[in-house]
């Protein structure tokens, strides 16, 4: 029982790092006014470069860098349609991941011909906190997971702060809700919806790299499946909170975490791949439901 709950904790740890980076980027658009219907072509094409560009240079590092770039890029792509050309937000996001998951696709075709590069030992995985401190339940709870592990732990208190507790969150918060205020005040609403989505390209990218890089050391065909809708539907149930999206991000890598675990047991491999999901369509009707009996009562 022990070896079970060691592994399901670690691969918890290990599922839910990348939605929790993934749910921040989304939700910083989310209270910019973006519903940021693309992050699952951001965190593929960034896991994509991630993996390309470890294995190119032998750097995890620069693999790093790639997945940033390329997620930023992706998320200024998209806003442009959304921001610029005022196109819907839906429609747009569902052709750029289309568009991402047939470009990667086409690309592992035609990239390094001969070569299993894209599964190849010469990626390099982001490193892990190696530290022992002689206490194995600590160690077991605390170290030996990628460095990305704990500077999401971070990240979510940065992303909270910022949101809320600076200039710049309220700048934030007001493009989405008050725009015709903010216009008013001197700041344009276009550029800092323009500046969230620089910062959702950034943390999703970073998703990507998690997931291409540290979770499994290479990459292949919609590897990110379906994640980036799950990190929307984490947004959605918390109401873009940052606290409490983390939560609901985590409870997501807990049921896919269980899912690996209980292979173990001869249960059909597609029931279990389906619980994350079947997880966040039965929570959105349970809050869409406790919304509108809310909303009768008041």
């Amino acid at each position: 029982m022990i070896p079970f709950l060691h592994s399901l904790y670690t691969s918890t740890v290990v599922m839910a790092t990348p939605l929790i980076l993934c749910s921040l980027g989304g939700l910083i658009t989310y209270h910019a006014g973006i519903m940021n219907v693309a992050m699952e072509a951001i965190m593929l094409g960034s896991a994509f470069s991630a993996v390309t560009f470890s294995y190119l240079f032998s750097s995890a590092t620069i693999g790093l860098l790639a997945a940033i770039v390329t997620g930023v890029i992706i998320s200024l792509f998209y806003s442009f349609f959304v921001i610029t050309l005022r196109a819907n937000n839906f429609a747009i996001g569902i052709a750029v991941n289309i568009f991402i998951a047939s470009l990667t696709l086409f690309l592992t075709r035609i990239l390094f011909p001969g070569k299993d590069a894209f599964n190849s030992p010469d990626i390099k995985a982001i490193a892990r906190l190696r530290i022992g401190t002689g206490v194995p339940l600590l160690d077991v709870l605390f170290f030996n997971f990628s460095l990305l592990v704990y500077a999401t732990i971070l990240l979510v208190v940065i992303v909270r702060y910022i949101l809320y507790k600076t200039p710049y969150g309220l700048w934030i918060r007001s493009a989405g809700s008050a725009p015709t205020a903010l216009a008013r005040a001197g700041k344009r609403p276009e550029m800092i919806q323009y500046a969230a989505s620089i910062a959702a390209g950034l943390l999703v990218g970073l998703s990507g790299a998690q997931l291409s890089i540290s979770n499994v050391v290479l990459f292949s065909r919609n590897m990110s499946a379906g994640r980036g809708f799950i990190c929307l539907a984490a947004i959605l149930i918390a109401r873009g909170k940052p606290f409490q999206t983390t939560l609901v991000a985590v409870l997501f890598g807990f049921f896919s975490a269980l899912a690996i675990q209980l292979q173990s047991f001869n249960i059909p491999t597609h029931f279990l791949q389906m619980i994350p999901y079947a997880v966040a369509i039965v929570t959105l009707a349970v809050m869409e439901m406790s919304g509108r009996k809310r909303s009768l009562i008041t």
